[in-house]
């Protein structure tokens, strides 16, 4: 097989030749000569194989043109070896390739942005049995929680705590951006013991006199007893006179008990003071007794 091949191949080659010695009395046309070196062209090029019913058929119509131009039909050969190179020349054209659609790329999804929370408690610190205020706000949250039994709450807003024991709070808040935390911590103390004083206060006046250098002896040995004790000066007052003045004037009556405590050596950074105005009167406004009474500061040992 391998040898019938070779010699097909060589008949092929040799044929334009056979056919130029063929050729009697006729000049071969230069486009003659010029379709054959298309084909040979073609061939070396592989257009043979890769397409070859077209190559087959310009070779044959170069090979005709050849056939036709024996009896010197020089026009009619020239016409068809013209139109065989042509042929040739356009054989296996390039497939177009198929545009590709090119589409922008989509914009990325918007981030969705974090929330916020924010806690506070008033006051922070507190006598067992006493409350506290909660206080919160939150933005670009779907939901917010506070634990220690506060549970799911509004975006904002405040409640009261009454907690047994010195408890931290804390507030989630959560969103599409993810979530966050905050935190307030309400400080419980408890009254080991407390002392009442009735300092013998002037009306309106917040002057320790001399003649109750004893009550602050007594407060100084009391204190004694709880070195390791904070204390909590709360004063009092009794009626008479406007609310606002006599919780200011209460505050004063404390701070004076403080400092006269501290003129004894007693350290400052333990002392806490407050007032309470008329409030949580012990005797009865409507007497002098009473309103005597009601004049007051209760000295508190306080353990953390």
């Amino acid at each position: 097989m391998l040898k019938f091949k070779r010699s097909k191949s060589l008949l092929s080659l040799a044929a334009p030749f056979l056919l130029l010695g063929a050729l009697v009395g006729c000049a071969v046309p230069r486009e003659l000569v010029t379709a054959n070196d298309a084909v040979e062209a073609a061939r070396r090029a592989g257009k043979d194989k890769e397409c070859p019913n077209e190559f087959g058929a310009a070779e044959a119509m170069k090979n005709e043109a050849y056939a036709i131009c024996k009896p010197c039909d020089t026009a009619r050969a020239i016409a068809m070896a013209n139109e065989a190179t042509a042929k040739l020349n356009a054989l296996c054209p390039a497939k177009p390739v198929a545009a590709v659609e090119t589409r922008p790329a989509a914009a990325p999804a918007p981030v969705a942005p974090a929330p916020s929370v924010s806690l506070s408690a008033s006051p922070t610190s507190i006598q067992a049995g006493q409350c506290s205020t909660l206080t919160w706000s939150s933005t670009n949250s779907t939901g917010v929680t506070i634990d220690n039994g506060v549970g799911r709450v509004d975006a904002s807003g405040s409640k009261q705590v009454c907690p047994a024991q010195t408890t931290q709070y804390r507030a989630s808040a959560t969103g599409a951006g993810g979530s966050r935390d905050a935190s307030a911590t309400v400080g419980v103390s408890r009254v080991v013991d407390r002392l009442t004083l009735h300092v013998n206060f002037d009306t309106a006046k917040a002057t320790i006199k001399k003649a109750d250098d004893a009550d602050i002896q007594k407060a100084e040995a009391f204190i004694k007893k709880y070195p390791d004790a904070k204390i909590s000066l709360v004063g009092y007052t009794d009626s008479v006179g406007g609310d606002a003045y006599n919780q200011g004037l209460s505050e004063r009556r404390a701070e004076a008990v403080k400092a006269a405590l501290v003129k004894r050596g007693v350290d400052a950074s333990r002392i806490s003071t407050s007032g309470r105005g008329k409030a949580d009167p012990v005797g009865d406004n409507a007497t002098a007794k009473g309103r005597a009474e009601n004049r007051r500061t209760e000295v508190m040992m306080i353990s953390e």
